[in-house]
């Protein structure tokens, strides 16, 4: 990241710091439950995520020709793979037989693809390979591979879009901005792989794990005996981001980052390595810069259940600092205890209470407005697709 623009994040968050956080200017927002529960609008918002780029996997996760990874994409089964000539291959993961799953394992290395349903087989390409016993099967020639799916290699990671011809999706350059793909690029993800990563199945819908990253009202009580110590209360510099969306951004800095500002000459002052900075991508991937690293959220609505989602986490580590296993472990563990173990419950326990019929709205204080910024950029999108 150039020095410009590292110094004008510590502006912004220095000047906020100086003032405090702002008071109210106005009555608290209210939300309907129906955002969280609405099926036709979950529908919706499937519809609309399989317009747009989703992030699948590190690039560094499909090191090798062969090594691949499935996951849903918006709902969609998908395979991704690493094809001998060094790009990357996606295609629905469902046999053209007739429709079983063709590769059951998470990820792997593998030659062919072979569905165990019926036999047939695919090659990392996904084209049609062989069709067993085909002279029982049809007195013509089968063809016809996976479906292709289109997919993009940016920033060290594996970007699907599931909705669109292969040739005709969203660059994910213009979707993001340039404005936030050269901060995304600033951020060193392009040399970065991933040290670990694993799925959380959750009980909740997936915009509650994005409110989580918008808002600071939180910290000192929801992580009082984790992180809270560590950071000032209530205190993030919330901006957007226009490129084909409008993404929405959080910068929150530690309380050495503060210390800085007081002991410090402005030239001195280290930036990103006192900082949080979440951003959160419409719709369904955040990126959350930490002092070094980054953690990727690719959150994954469950294709029917407006209460139900998927999020895999990958710790994404600087590649010539892969060795450094301690100190990544110590990180992971510390990530996993914090938002999947006390914000992804507190979305659940929300949610539960929500289902239940305990609570009919919802309420959004003045600085939990980056929440409603990202619900708005999520209804223009709705409101284009409808």
């Amino acid at each position: 990241m150039s020095r410009a623009r590292e110094l004008a994040i510590g502006d912004a968050i220095a000047a906020l710091a100086a003032a405090g956080p702002p008071p109210a200017d106005g009555p608290a927002d209210t939300l309907p439950v129906e955002i969280y529960t609405d099926p036709a609008r979950h529908a919706d918002e499937l519809a609309v995520m399989r317009l747009r780029p989703v992030a699948l996997a590190a690039s560094s996760e499909l090191g090798e020709p062969g090594a691949f990874v499935t996951a849903r994409a918006a709902g969609v089964p998908v395979i991704a793979t690493r094809l001998a000539d060094g790009t990357v291959a996606a295609m629905v993961n469902s046999c053209r037989h007739r429709g079983a799953t063709v590769e059951p394992r998470e990820c792997g290395s593998t030659r062919i693809f072979s569905c165990q349903f019926h036999g047939w087989s695919y090659e990392l390409d996904g084209s049609l390979r062989s069709v067993a016993e085909p002279s029982t099967f049809s007195t013509v020639p089968i063809d016809g591979g996976l479906r292709e799916l289109a997919v993009e290699e940016r920033h060290g990671i594996v970007w699907v879009t599931v909705g669109v011809p292969a040739g005709n999706a969203l660059a994910v350059a213009d979707w993001m901005g340039p404005e936030l793909d050269e901060l995304v690029e600033g951020l060193g993800l392009a040399d970065m792989v991933a040290f670990t990563s694993t799925e959380f199945a959750l009980d909740c819908n997936w915009k509650m794990l994005t409110d989580g990253f918008l808002e600071t009202y939180h910290l000192k009580y929801l992580h009082r005996n984790s992180i809270a110590p560590y950071f000032p209360s209530n205190l993030m510099v919330a901006r957007s981001y226009e490129g084909t969306e409008t993404h929405v951004g959080g910068a929150l800095p530690k309380n050495r980052l503060l210390q800085q500002f007081a002991e410090l000459p402005r030239d001195q002052w280290r930036i990103l390595d006192h900082l949080t900075m979440a951003l959160v991508l419409v719709p369904g991937t955040v990126l959350q810069w930490q002092a070094g690293h980054v953690e990727l959220f690719s959150i994954r609505p469950h294709p029917t259940d407006p209460g139900r989602c998927t999020c895999r986490l990958t710790l994404l580590v600087p590649a010539d600092r892969l060795d450094e296993d301690e100190l990544w472990k110590r990180n992971w563990e510390r990530v996993c205890a914090t938002i999947p173990g006390e914000d992804f419950r507190a979305a659940e326990d929300v949610q539960a209470n929500i289902d239940a019929g305990a609570v009919t709205e919802l309420r959004l204080g003045g600085t939990e407005r980056a929440i409603a910024a990202h619900l708005a950029s999520l209804d223009r999108l709705l409101g284009q697709t409808s």
